[in-house]
């Protein structure tokens, strides 16, 4: 059934009656003439000067034609086909190409009229309107990574005139891209079918997940990585060596006994860097078995290795247990120095005295209990010019901490206190989601590190509120018996390239005394001292700071798969952090067999943009300059071509994830060999049915040309027989 509307802005009546004024005035004009003329050519003359003053008057009331079309369409299929690396693989008893195949063709949804169907493939994007099944089969399966969500999307946001009811999907299900992909089946509203390809068993495979190092450290100091190995299928008894590798130089090896199923392993070594630079770190699994592939056996991370003598000043309102503890763990990183100042009673210090010397060659202030009510407003001055040139500051509070002394540190702090009291209560630490993967809260990187701090002694805090900056991490809140409360504990604060870590709490001595002294006074020598490696990775953490770059250039990421474009992002800012537009920004890259010099596009903003392509597996450096007359800055880095693409990580066919989209849509899953009587279950289904298609069209007839034309012509015709009949 079709509606036709038409609308204007104002009433009809109005309109009416303004142009009924129109015409008579029209008519009126030609009554007498001079010369005279006769009725016809009078009638003639009035009507078209009518015509014209009425189309103006109607497109000054902004007409607006509305139109409602309501049409029957027949049902169509969508039928999306994975196109990622995964579906070319060879699992051990199921070619997934041939899998493919067998399945499209056991589905018959190639006897299907070509107008009833919509083909859409898929891997880290999604591609529609592929015109035929022989098309979407001649496209290789070459996607970086798979992501249902975006091809589901493509359905959801598709015009309602498409008349799809349905969605059969070919995949293996191995998503490691987008979001979840059961929210966008759910809002698509419409029977998804699914067939898995692949094998539901576990293969024989043993690949790295993950490899965790510090981004910045120091040469000269004992690094920690961390490796997460993941194997399935291997046999009892079978066993696997990690090896972890510098810039291709082995540094530590570890074997461990695989279990039979699925197992995951956590492997840590540690290692002392020599050379400043930016070192590649890579972690290797071998096994003895034959793996479904190696291409998931290997994985890197970059670790810049800054080379410095580290000078660390200590500030602390009294001598205390946590003072003496966080000495004794500072005093054992290598090549630092640390200089202590202890405030006697008044505002004289335990020799050495601060001076402005002493603060400026310091590579970053720890404060421990300070200051206090009695220390003096010129030091903190001092420290707060230190935190304005982008020294790095650790504040541990305690009973006697003046927090209105504290106050000029505010801005450099990760918190601004409310209030305050000194009133003192016990309170556990309690790590917030998420903030066990800080390297500051790292103890051995194996899963557990949230369950430790979870279990230490609790320490004493303050009545003391503050409101978290919004720059700043929360990464434990405190726990006062067995009841969680939102105050927070440990927080961390990156600001324009300055770092500052709070513990709002003190007593941290008890970590170490009361956790882990009884363990091992009762023989168990492997408790780690969580305490120290706090202290340790703390002092590192905010140590890692730089003083923020005028020119920075990055590549977007520092692994990329084989084919995939690099882009090289470029940032350049004045020495008021004002972006510069009309810089030159170059790059010169160098890597296996290739040297290019590159100029990147200027996107405004002070932002620098340059895509490469084509570029051959291997190591890539890179060293930018811009320049504006005068060199403003350079900056450098490095990135790696060749990487194994996420689709190997997870070999299994995801059949739950894939049951799960089926069932919340009301579809069904099949496998290859049962996908046989999919037609027969869509032709029963009870929504894929004729449908009602209504289109709705506004059409703005006050600014058609065409009314525009006409009134004009209208008036010009008149015009014409008024001169032919020489009228005044």
């Amino acid at each position: 059934m079709n509606s036709y509307t038409l609308g204007i802005t104002g009433s009809w009546w109005i309109f009416a009656i303004c142009a009924l004024a129109g015409i008579a005035l029209s008519w009126w004009s030609y009554q007498v003439t001079n010369p005279p003329l006769t009725a016809l050519r009078r009638f003639l003359l009035g009507s078209l000067r009518a015509l014209a003053l009425t189309l103006l008057l109607f497109a000054l009331f902004e007409p607006v034609l509305s139109m409602i079309r309501a049409s029957l369409a027949n049902p169509r299929l969508a039928i999306v086909i994975d196109k990622s690396l995964s579906m070319s693989l060879k699992d051990g008893r199921i070619d997934r190409a041939k899998a493919l195949k067998q399945a499209i063709a056991s589905s018959n949804i190639g006897s299907m009229n070509e107008d009833d169907i919509e083909i859409i493939v898929f891997g880290e994007d999604a591609k529609g309107n592929i015109p035929s099944l022989a098309r979407a089969d001649s496209i290789p399966a070459t996607g970086l990574y798979t992501n249902i969500t975006k091809a589901l999307k493509v359905l959801t946001d598709a015009d309602e005139s498409d008349a799809v009811q349905a969605a059969i999907l070919f995949t293996d299900g191995a998503v490691n891209a987008g979001a979840n992909p059961l929210y966008e089946a759910e809002l698509f509203g419409r029977p998804v079918y699914a067939v898995g390809i692949g094998d539901s068993l576990d293969p024989r495979d043993a690949s790295i997940q993950s490899i965790l190092v510090n981004e910045i450290v120091y040469a000269g100091t004992k690094v920690p990585v961390s490796v997460t190995v993941r194997a399935t299928g291997f046999p009892e008894s079978s066993n696997a060596t990690i090896a972890v590798y510098d810039n291709g130089s082995l540094i530590g090896k570890e074997s461990i006994s695989l279990q039979s199923g699925l197992s995951t392993y956590s492997v840590s070594v540690q290692f002392v860097p020599s050379q400043p630079g930016i070192h590649k770190i890579t972690a290797r699994v071998s096994t003895a078995g034959n793996e479904l592939t190696l291409k998931n056996n290997e994985i890197s991370e970059f670790m810049k290795v800054l080379m410095q003598k580290r000078i660390i000043s200590v500030f602390a309102g009294s001598p205390s247990p946590d003072l003496t503890f966080v000495k004794s763990v500072l005093e054992r990183i290598p090549e630092s120095k640390i200089v202590i100042h202890v405030q006697k009673q008044g505002s004289e210090f335990y020799p050495p005295a601060p001076t402005a010397q002493s603060l400026s060659e310091a590579e970053s202030i720890v404060m421990i209990g300070f200051p206090i009510a009695s220390t003096p407003a010129s030091l903190m001055q001092l420290i707060k010019k230190e935190a304005e040139n982008g020294k790095p500051l650790m504040f541990i509070a305690s009973q006697q901490v003046d927090y209105q002394r504290l106050s000029p540190l505010e801005p450099y702090l990760p918190f601004s206190v409310t209030s305050t009291s000194q009133q003192e209560f016990l309170a556990m630490p309690n790590v917030q989601e998420g903030g066990e993967s800080s390297p500051i809260m790292r103890i051995l990187g194996d899963g557990r590190d949230a369950e430790r701090w979870n279990s230490l002694p609790p320490i004493y805090k303050t009545e003391t509120f503050v409101d978290v900056k919004p720059e700043s991490e929360i990464l434990a809140t405190i726990r006062i018996g067995s009841a969680p409360v939102q105050e927070p504990l440990i927080m961390t604060r990156t600001f324009a390239g300055k770092r500052s870590l709070a513990v709002l709490g003190y007593g941290l001595y008890r970590w170490k005394l009361m956790g882990m002294a009884p363990d091992i006074a009762r023989g168990a020598n492997d408790m780690p001292d969580i305490l120290s490696a706090f202290i340790d990775q703390s002092i590192q953490w905010i140590g890692a700071s730089e003083k923020e770059q005028l020119v920075k250039i990055r590549s977007s990421r520092k692994f990329y798969i084989g084919g995939e474009k690099v882009e090289l992002i470029g940032q350049v800012y004045d020495a008021s952090l004002d972006p510069i537009d009309d810089a030159i920004v170059s790059v010169m890259l160098t890597g296996p067999n290739t040297k290019r010099d590159i100029r990147l596009a200027n996107m405004g903003a002070g932002r620098y943009v340059a895509s490469v392509s084509g570029l051959p597996a291997g190591d890539y450096f890179y060293q930018g300059t811009a320049t504006k007359g005068s060199i403003l800055g350079k900056d450098d880095g490095r990135f790696v071509v060749g990487t194994e693409s996420a689709e190997y990580l997870n070999l299994k066919m995801n059949a739950p994830l894939l049951r799960s989209i089926t069932e919340i849509t009301g579809g069904r899953f099949y496998t290859p060999n049962t996908v046989s009587t999919f037609l027969d279950d869509l032709k029963k289904h009870p929504r894929f049915t004729q449908t009602s298609i209504v289109k709705e069209t506004e059409l703005a007839l006050w600014n058609n040309v065409w009314l525009l034309m006409i009134a004009i012509s209208a008036f010009a015709i008149e015009w014409f027989f008024r001169k032919r009949s020489g009228l005044v």
